[in-house]
């Protein structure tokens, strides 16, 4: 479950990975492997070595899937996870790793966590450059795997109500040093499986409380563009109406001082230009319609015909006089 390579041991070798063994995991993981500099070679191809160092995979007891990668990147590839998870992670603790999601690039360097939801509609690409020392954990859930109780399920159902379902995020220094240490050869086997599970899950936690920061932040932004846009539609539709901004300001559940600055950021000018604008175009079309260029004025908000005249031509550039001969 991870986006680098795998070999189900408990003992943590110093070796060779070639393509074939990249294959292996491939078919077993549901990953596609692309090799760029080997593909005018199909005589090499199976036996080229890819990687180098040791790389170590372990399922938890809480059903938590892990891949501790520490690798020389001999060769450069790119994968495909094809496979579907609630919840995907990736640490990286040395080295940068550049994935792909939907068309969008995220480029996770040292000391970064990304985070996101795999399906078949959301596949992930990585890109690995050659040379490169990198040191990564690969977390991941499947969909019918054993955390389906207790915090893990728990965890879920928050998740999947965040908006932010991909997700780059600063790991704490104090999880990183967890880390770090939970992946010396001296410990045990399962001494760092205990230590792993502990400091997996104070991970998520710390990433599932920034998702759902940056999900009320979208959500606070949603909302106050919704409200912006009950301004802007009521403008539109009953321009001839009489406006002040503090009137305006209490639809929207803003100060007036608010309301002037984010309608100008959100359309492009100011609340009474949009007026301005709404009120001539509505006359235009009564103009249109042969309606005197005082009814036009009047019908549309405006209480004098020479303002409305001299605006009038501003916009259009001719009168609403020279539009009536017109018609």
């Amino acid at each position: 479950m991870n986006n680098t390579t795998g070999q189900n041991t408990s003992a943590r070798l110093t070796r060779t990975y070639s393509v074939s063994e990249f294959m292996d995991f491939g078919e077993r993981y549901g990953i596609d492997y692309r090799f760029p500099q080997l593909s005018q070679k199909p005589a090499l191809l199976h036996s080229s070595p890819v990687l180098q160092g040791n790389v170590e995979e372990m399922t938890l007891p809480c059903g938590m899937c892990v891949t501790h990668s520490d690798v020389q990147v001999l060769q450069p590839y790119e994968t495909t996870s094809r496979h579907s998870s609630p919840l995907y992670m990736l640490v990286v603790l040395e080295g940068c790793v550049i994935l792909t999601i939907n068309g969008l690039e995220h480029v996770v360097r040292s000391g970064m966590a990304f985070s996101s939801r795999l399906s078949e509609h959301q596949t992930m690409n990585a890109r690995h450059a050659a040379h490169c020392k990198l040191r990564t954990l690969s977390l991941g859930l499947y969909p019918d795997g054993a955390w389906r109780t207790g915090l893990l399920e728990a965890l879920m159902r928050e998740w999947e109500r965040c908006l932010t379902p991909t997700l780059i995020w600063q790991v704490p220094g104090f999880l990183l040093s967890g880390l770090q240490y939970a992946q010396q050869s001296t410990l045990s086997y399962v001494s760092r499986q205990l230590m792993l599970e502990g400091l997996i899950l104070q991970l998520f936690g710390h990433g599932l409380s920034i998702c759902q920061l940056e999900s009320g932040k979208r959500q606070a932004a949603s909302s106050e563009q919704q409200r912006l846009e009950i301004v802007r539609r009521l403008l539109e539709l009953s321009p001839e109406n009489d406006y002040t901004l503090s009137a305006l300001a209490q639809r929207a559940a803003m100060s007036p001082s608010s309301l002037r600055s984010k309608f100008r950021a959100a359309y492009g000018c100011s609340v009474f230009d949009y007026l301005r604008d709404c009120r001539l175009e509505r006359a235009r079309g009564y103009l249109l319609e042969g309606y005197s260029v005082q009814q036009a004025a009047w019908m549309s908000g405006y209480q004098h015909a020479t303002n409305f005249s001299t605006a009038f031509r501003r916009r259009y550039g001719f009168s609403p006089g020279d539009m009536l001969k017109l018609c």
